[in-house]
């Protein structure tokens, strides 16, 4: 990792660990370095960018001045810690002072903190403007401004606190905006208070895709929580994020967590700072392992080496979707996302696969029979690899004393019972009524313009039907074969895929909607009289018209 950087920053970036630039790291270090234009970049949290606008303005700036000569704006508290503390990391031997500037934390230390002298603030909007009007901050001497997170910023209602910190700031800045997506709202902000401005995107989509396996599990409302825990429970190191759509919910579901004994805890708008704070030490430390959040509370959040994130509830729309599952399968590691999903969901459901990029399996709940073999089997790794650790020789003696007055099998039993509790006690668990896939989705009946005249049986038209479309033959029911034309039934996606693989922009098309739920076939248009061929389903009997 080169980049033009210099000597000192490069031994920095080698005791950090640094060796190879991430692609949102090698495009915007070298421009931030060798350009004076203002920057527009499109990446998301966790590819690198606070590196790599960080590092540029740590290389430029003068310690010397105790001025602020760079402002950066994060939307959450959290992000104005995670943020300080990256940069404040890579400044190695340089001494500049970074301060993260947020609300809910007391006004008496950062008044401290910027009378002394702080080279870089980063700082929530509302807060920042706080001290802009008290006087207690100046940006005279700001050299960089960056938007971090713009998208979200924007989103929480933070525009005209934004503006406001604008036009307290020199018209010679230079201005970075750094976004996951790029709304109108974004590029307005880009193109009134940026100059000459570079755009630079990075296509992190599909790399957040690439490494995430996308699982969902079609479930009742009333039996979430109870698969949520067999999910955590199949797994040997579950650590995680699980989001629910309310404050409510989330608290909720954190108590039944914690009550059911997981390290777990919630964070939403309700908690305190301090709280909030505490649990994400926590979090980081790995002390919780379970953190159960709303969309709101976890903006921002930048944790690495999450295994797992849970849709306890489906998010609003589909780059919400993205966002939640791209907090894991980070760093060339393996991530999985899953997604609980309910009747009133499946319509979104269809929409997130055919938007999300990669393909999503449905997942089969596990069954109390496959939990409880899972964890045996943890058990009996933990219990090798404990023979062969040499602590165990403090417990040698009372061992050998208890093995000549009881049976071995009996203390060995009895050892586990006290050290794994209710591990095995499949009472713990409730049932959860598995969702057959055909039932699972409403129906759509389809009129098919073949039937035996044509050499149609049921399963000739199965195997053509997924030949062409990829429809599993398992969603393809209710088949009947008439002389001159078909019926069957697929859920409403399948239908639509169905329907338009087979349209013709001329003659009447041979698959459509049957009109009623009698299974009557669509009206025919009028100068739609003749036929078209369609491959595959004309190769029997090509001469033939269907009658329907």
């Amino acid at each position: 990792m080169n980049l033009g950087l210099s000597k000192t920053m490069l031994k920095t970036l080698a005791r950090k660990g640094f060796e190879t630039a991430t692609p949102i790291q090698s495009s915007v270090i070298p421009f931030l370095l060798n350009d004076e234009n203002d920057l527009v970049a499109q990446a998301e949290t966790g590819t690198g960018k606070t590196a790599a606008f960080g590092i540029p303005i740590i290389e430029s700036l003068d310690p010397r001045d105790k001025e602020v000569g760079a402002l950066i704006l994060v939307p959450t508290r959290e992000l104005a810690l995670q943020v300080a503390g990256e940069i404040e990391s890579l400044t190695g031997s340089r001494s500049l002072q970074v301060l993260p500037v947020y609300g809910g934390q007391a006004f008496g230390p950062q008044f401290k903190g910027l009378k002394q002298g702080a080279d870089i603030v980063v700082g929530t909007p509302g807060r920042i403007l706080d001290h802009l009007r008290r006087g207690s901050l100046c940006l005279e001497h700001l050299s960089y401004l960056v938007l971090d997170e713009a998208d979200q910023m924007l989103d929480m209602g933070f525009i005209e606190d934004i503006k406001t910190i604008l036009s307290h700031a020199p018209q010679e800045r230079r201005t970075l905006l750094f976004s996951a997506t790029m709304p109108a709202a974004v590029i307005t902000i880009a193109r009134k208070h940026m100059r000459g401005y570079k755009t630079i995107a990075m296509n992190t989509r599909p790399q957040a895709v690439q490494l995430t396996e996308q699982i969902y599990f079609e479930v009742r409302d009333q039996d979430k929580f109870e698969a949520l825990c067999r999910v955590i429970d199949m797994e040997p190191e579950f650590f995680g994020l699980v989001f629910c759509r309310t404050r409510i919910d989330t608290a909720e579901i954190a108590s039944r967590l914690i009550h059911r004994g997981y390290a777990a805890d919630g964070i939403h708008g309700d908690i305190s700072q301090i709280d909030r704070e505490k649990i994400m030490r926590g979090f980081r430390e790995k002390r919780i392992t379970i953190l159960v959040a709303t969309d709101v509370a976890a903006r921002g959040l930048d944790i690495s080496n999450l295994t797992h994130v849970i849709n306890y509830d489906m998010p609003q729309d589909t780059d919400a979707y993205i966002h939640r599952i791209g907090r894991t399968g980070r760093a060339g590691k393996k991530g999985i996302a899953i997604s609980f999903v309910t009747s009133k969901e499946r319509r979104f459901l269809e929409t997130v696969k055919r938007t999300a990029g990669a393909s999503m399996r449905r997942g089969h709940i596990p069954g109390v029979g496959e939990v409880i073999a899972a964890k045996r089997a943890r058990i009996r790794v933990n219990i090798e690899q404990a023979v062969t650790d040499e602590k165990t020789g403090l417990y040698a003696d009372l061992a050998a004393e208890l093995l000549e007055k009881g049976n071995a099998d009996k203390v060995l039993a009895a050892c586990m019972r006290l050290a794994f509790a209710d591990e095995l006690d499949t009472s713990s668990y409730g049932e959860i009524r598995q969702i057959n896939p055909v039932e699972s989705k409403s129906r759509t009946k389809l009129f098919i313009a073949r039937g035996r005249k044509h050499g149609i049986t049921p399963p000739k038209l199965v195997k053509l039907i997924k030949g062409q479309t990829g429809v599993s033959e398992h969603l393809i029911t209710d088949i009947k074969i008439f002389d001159d034309f078909s019926y069957l039934s697929v859920p409403f996606a399948e239908a639509a895929i169905i329907q338009k693989k087979f349209q013709h922009k001329r003659g009447r098309p041979i698959v459509g909607k049957a009109n009623s739920e009698k299974g009557q076939p669509p009206h025919r248009k009028s100068g739609q009289g003749k036929d078209r061929k369609i491959s595959g389903m004309n190769k029997t009997n090509q001469g033939r018209r269907a009658a329907g």
